[in-house]
C-alpha cells in the first residue's frame, strides 16, 4: 500500500513522498483467509475477526475492503457489488476513512455517507462507488435497502467495525425505533450493531465480515464460526462452540512489541456493598442485577469520583511527570463506562488540576450530544475547541489528560523498537 504523506500543520500532500506499507504476518492472512473463503462460498456468510488493538486494524480492514470489492467468481461475476464499511468510533472513523481512500484515488469509488439517507441511497445503486464508508446510525436504513426488491439482486459485503457499547439509554431507543421492532429486547451485552444484524436474520445476498478485539458471547454465536469439535472451556463435558474465524491476540501484539502490557502495573481495588435481604424467601430477588444496580450508584457517586480523580492526577505529577518518564511528553487516559461518567470524570479532574495549580489540562471525548445536569453538552462545548482537533491537542500542552467514553478509540499505538 501507497500512503500519500500530509503536512501536519499544512495538510498539503507531497508528490514526492509515497511510502510503501507492508502488511505484518497477521494481516496478509487474515486478509487471505477471508477473501478465500469468501471466494468459494459466495455471500450469505458471517465472519468473526478476532484482532487485538496493536494489531493494525484499520489496515486490515481498508486491504479486505479493496480485496473484497475487485473479488470475482469463477463465473467472472463479481461476489459481492458494493462493500460497506460500518463504523461508530470518532477517531478510529476518521483514521479509517483517511486509510480506505489512500487505496483507490478514482473519483467515486469510494464514498463516506453520515446521516444523508438519500446519499446513501444514491451510493447504494451507483455502479461507479464499490466502497461505502456509513455509521452505525445509517444501519437501519442500509438494511432495508439491502432488503429492498429493487436491490435484491445485488449482493453486498459489510465489514463492521465493533461499535463500542453505546446500546444504553437513548442510543437503544433510536435504534429500536428506526428498526421498527421494538416488541424484540435487546440483550444486556449486545451492542447496537449484533442487535441489529441479529433481528434482521441472515439474508443470502449479505455477508458480515465482524472486527472486534474482545469478542462477548453474544458477538461469537452471532458472527463466530460454529466449530463442533471444539471443548467448551466453560463446560469441559461439551464439544462445539462458536469460534472466531482469525485472531490476533492481545497476549500475541504485547509479545511483539505493539502494545504494552498495562496488566504490568495493574493494581486492583477491591469495591464492597452489602446487600440485605429482607424477605429470605422473595423468590424474585435478583442479587446479580441488584449488584449491579448498587455498583452503578456507588461509581457514579460526585464524592467518590473526585477523590478518585485528586488520586490519579497526584499519581501522575508525582510519579510520571516528577521523574520525567518519556522525556517529560507523557500523557493519561482516563478509560470510563459511558458519556455521563466521561463528563463526570472531566470535571472533577479540571477542576482539580485547577485547584492543584496544575500547569496542565484535561479534554474530554464522547460521541455526540448528550445531556448532563439539564444541559446539552457536545466534545466541543466542552473542550472549547472542534472535536476534530482532539487528536492533535492532546499531543500539545498544556493538555496531559485524555478522558474518553467507551466509544472514542482507546488504544495508544506504540512502534517497536
Amino acid at each position: 500500500m501507497h500512503v500519500q504523506a500530509a503536512d501536519k500543520k499544512t495538510g498539503k500532500v507531497s508528490p514526492h513522498t509515497s511510502p510503501r506499507i507492508f502488511p505484518r504476518f497477521h494481516q496478509w492472512h487474515a486478509v487471505r483467509e477471508l477473501v478465500r473463503d469468501a471466494r468459494e462460498r459466495g455471500a450469505g456468510h458471517s465472519y468473526l475477526v478476532e484482532h487485538s488493538a496493536g494489531s493494525g486494524k484499520s489496515n486490515t480492514i481498508a486491504w479486505l475492503a479493496h480485496r473484497l470489492s475487485n473479488l470475482f467468481g469463477d463465473d467472472n461475476q463479481p461476489v459481492f457489488h458494493k462493500v460497506i464499511v460500518i463504523t461508530d468510533r470518532v477517531v478510529l472513523d476518521r483514521q479509517l476513512q483517511r486509510t480506505i481512500y489512500q487505496f483507490d484515488h478514482t473519483p467515486g469509488v469510494v464514498k463516506k455517507i453520515d446521516a444523508d439517507s438519500a446519499q446513501l441511497a444514491g451510493a447504494l445503486e451507483d455502479a461507479t462507488s464499490k466502497i461505502v464508508i456509513s455509521t452505525l446510525q445509517m444501519y437501519p436504513y442500509l438494511l432495508d435497502k439491502i432488503a429492498d426488491a429493487g436491490l435484491g439482486g445485488q449482493r453486498y459485503a459489510v465489514i463492521i467495525d465493533e461499535a463500542h457499547s453505546s446500546q444504553g439509554g437513548d442510543a437503544a431507543a433510536r435504534l429500536k425505533q428506526a428498526l421498527g421492532v421494538n416488541a424484540v429486547a435487546m440483550e444486556e451485552d449486545e451492542d447496537p450493531a449484533e442487535y441489529m444484524t441479529r433481528v434482521r436474520g441472515p439474508q443470502p445476498n449479505l455477508s458480515y465480515f465482524a472486527f472486534t478485539a474482545t469478542p462477548k458471547s453474544s458477538t461469537l454465536k452471532l458472527f463466530g464460526t460454529f466449530d463442533p469439535e471444539r471443548v467448551n472451556p466453560r463446560d469441559p463435558g461439551t464439544r462445539g462452540m462458536h469460534v472466531p474465524f482469525h485472531v490476533y491476540s492481545m497476549k500475541q501484539a504485547i509479545e511483539e512489541g505493539f502494545i504494552i502490557d498495562v496488566l504490568r502495573y495493574y493494581t486492583p481495588v477491591n469495591s464492597y456493598y452489602r446487600l440485605v435481604k429482607t424477605v429470605e424467601a422473595d423468590p424474585e430477588f435478583d442479587t446479580k442485577r441488584a449488584t449491579k444496580k448498587l455498583r452503578r450508584h456507588v461509581e457514579s457517586n460526585d464524592h467518590a469520583i473526585r477523590l478518585k480523580a485528586e488520586i490519579m492526577v497526584d499519581h501522575f505529577h508525582e510519579q510520571v511527570l516528577a521523574l520525567n518518564k518519556i522525556g517529560g511528553q507523557a500523557r493519561a487516559m482516563v478509560v470510563t463506562s459511558g458519556i455521563e461518567r466521561a463528563i463526570q470524570y472531566f470535571k472533577a479532574i479540571s477542576a482539580y488540576l485547577v485547584e492543584r495549580k496544575s500547569p496542565y489540562r484535561a479534554i474530554v471525548a464522547f460521541s455526540g450530544e448528550h445531556e448532563f445536569d439539564g444541559v446539552k453538552v457536545t466534545e466541543a462545548s466542552l473542550n472549547g475547541f472542534p472535536s476534530k482537533d482532539i487528536a492533535d491537542q492532546i499531543e500539545k500542552d498544556p493538555y496531559r489528560f485524555l478522558i474518553c467514553a467507551d466509544k472514542f478509540q482507546t488504544g495508544y499505538g506504540c512502534d517497536p523498537k
